[in-house]
């Protein structure tokens, strides 16, 4: 499905209205309303005979494909009965950046709970049943996310970390704590995710500045490849044995799952132009043979990574 400027612009529109019945205004906060207005102003820009590059408009575009792949997430789930479970999640939207990939602010909590409520509306758009932890009234050792769903015994759990510092002690101390975090819960089983974004945003490589990919599933692999090499140099860093110990006799799979929102530009497979597109990358990794990622689960993955691609508005 192709997304235009004009229709995104739209949807966002129409998320802010979602929010306002929720008591919620977004524009009181001046970085997340300037963000909401990003796909505005590409669109002016356009409207006026813009004649320059995706380049030129790297950050607007870059907040207003975030803002409205969150926006499409969450108006696809705005009818269902759990959707009341997300508000205390959009609330924070008032106090911080709305979009995924802004870089880290000084206090970050809202930022890092924005994962959390992409990943929770990911969930109620499969069908799937949530808890979800309160962003602000949490003790921090449940997962963020348990799924379950009917004719399933087994409960899924997700502990979402969002991952900044380039070194792999930070990776190591956040999986240490998410397999904790699985292990006392209700979950029957659970994966650590890693937020990449922050580490992946201002890789030229991912977008080239003055470049264009043929396609876009070059940039992707790209994206995939990074996610992988930064895993499994925390793998090298801290030896196999240490790794597998992690995870001996507890409830968490030996793969962790890796999410990054990256925009690049490609030629368009039609029109032949240069055009920016988002890449939303969900991968898991295997980094251990302990627990092996079973049937169920790794068939809610696939689910979930296909709406994250199909739910556009």
């Amino acid at each position: 499905m192709e997304v235009t400027v004009a229709s995104a612009s739209e949807l966002i529109d129409r998320f802010e209205e979602l929010l306002a019945t929720h008591g919620i205004s977004v524009p009181k906060h001046a970085q997340t309303g300037a963000d909401m207005l990003s796909m505005w102003k590409v669109l002016e820009r356009v409207r006026t005979g813009f004649n320059g590059s995706p380049d030129d408009l790297r950050q607007e575009y870059t907040t207003g494909l975030a803002a409205h792949d969150l926006a499409a997430k969450m108006l696809d789930v705005s009818q269902l009965p759990q959707f009341s479970d997300l508000v205390p999640h959009l609330e924070l939207l008032a106090e911080g950046a709305i979009h995924l990939t802004a870089p880290p602010p000084a206090y970050p909590d809202g930022y890092n709970k924005l994962i959390e409520l992409y990943w929770a509306g990911l969930c109620l758009g499969a069908g799937l049943t949530i808890e979800l932890d309160h962003p602000t009234n949490s003790d921090g050792k449940n997962p963020d996310i348990i799924t379950s769903a009917e004719l399933r015994r087994s409960k899924h759990g997700y502990a979402l970390k969002t991952v900044r510092s380039p070194h792999t002690q930070n990776i190591l101390d956040h999986l240490k704590k998410g397999i904790d975090q699985i292990e006392v819960s209700s979950s029957t089983d659970g994966i650590v995710a890693f937020n990449l974004t922050p580490r992946l945003l201002q890789s030229h490589v991912i977008w080239p500045e003055g470049g264009c990919f043929p396609a876009w599933g070059i940039p992707a692999m790209v994206v995939i490849q990074a996610c992988r090499q930064m895993i499994g140099q925390m793998v090298v860093d801290n030896g196999q044995p240490a790794i597998d110990a992690l995870f001996h006799g507890k409830k968490a799979t030996g793969s962790v799952l890796c999410l990054a929102f990256c925009p690049t530009v490609a030629l368009h497979p039609r029109t032949g132009n240069p055009t920016v597109m988002p890449l939303k990358v969900g991968t898991v990794v295997s980094i251990s043979e302990e627990n092996p990622l079973s049937d169920a689960f790794g068939t809610e993955l696939t689910v979930l990574n296909h709406v994250m691609q199909a739910s556009l508005g």
